[in-house]
């Protein structure tokens, strides 16, 4: 039995698959095929339009965290992405972290939040949220340990 180590399944429904496995011969002659590593979904931020956020194919009417691992969590409305939002996401160690800056791009960073994701060797994206949903989707589709966090209005 091989094990799908990758396995996508947003884009038509048929799986993607890469196999990584460890073969062992058993004395009776038979092959085993022994997984390596966890099996890793990836997750796909769907849409955004005002006030929604669509991610796997469902609609959530909130801002919004995407993880790169799947999990997603609602994000309190606010138009500042704060030092201590930025300090909760750093417990989850991400590499990158995008801000979908709303529709208009009315979402602020402030200096201190900046300073902080460069001494912490953090890479900060700030986009409008529809493109920002963009840029998350590649970055997990390149296996990297990314956090989304989405403004869904203005």
């Amino acid at each position: 039995m091989i094990i799908p180590r990758y396995l996508n399944t947003k884009s038509n429904n048929t799986p993607e698959t890469n196999y990584s496995h460890s073969e062992f011969h058993h004395p009776g002659g038979a092959m085993l095929f022994i997984p390596s590593g966890p099996i890793i979904v990836m997750v796909e931020i769907d849409a955004s339009k005002w006030g929604e956020v669509k991610i796997d194919g469902k609609s959530y009417f909130a801002d919004m965290y995407v993880y790169w691992d799947g999990k997603t969590e609602a994000r309190k409305k606010g138009h500042i992405f704060d030092m201590d939002e930025f300090v909760k996401l750093l417990q989850k160690d991400p590499k990158i972290i995008i801000i979908g800056m709303g529709h208009n791009g009315v979402v602020k960073v402030p200096d201190e939040v900046l300073q902080m994701a460069e001494d912490k060797k953090i890479e900060l994206f700030m986009e409008k949220t529809p493109q920002a949903a963009e840029v998350f989707n590649a970055f997990v589709k390149e296996g990297k340990k990314v956090i989304a966090v989405l403004h869904s209005t203005c």
